[in-house]
């Protein structure tokens, strides 16, 4: 059997991803991840959770996700995306 490993820098990101036999013994920049909390290289572990990159300078961390400041709207249809510009969301037309 196999087991995923990331492998941190002083500052807690994401420098590797490996793939390793189960008796691997885990170094001290390192943790074993899995699908449900996936690691990403150039991403942060951080209470317990693996984010990839920052997406926008407003976004702020939430258990394991990137949230807006400001929730996606739910209109059925339609697209939307980010504007970090004004800090909403745009129909995608």
């Amino acid at each position: 059997m196999s087991i995923n490993v990331a492998v941190f820098d002083e500052s807690n990101k994401v420098i590797n991803i490996i793939l390793c036999n189960d008796d691997y013994i885990i170094k001290n920049n390192e943790i074993i991840y899995t699908n449900q909390n996936p690691a990403y290289i150039g991403g942060d572990y951080v209470d317990g959770y693996f984010y990839p990159a920052q997406p926008f300078a407003s976004w702020v961390r939430s258990q394991g996700n990137w949230q807006a400041p400001i929730p996606m709207p739910t209109t059925e249809g339609k697209f939307y995306y980010w504007s970090e510009d004004d800090l909403s969301w745009r129909e995608r037309q």
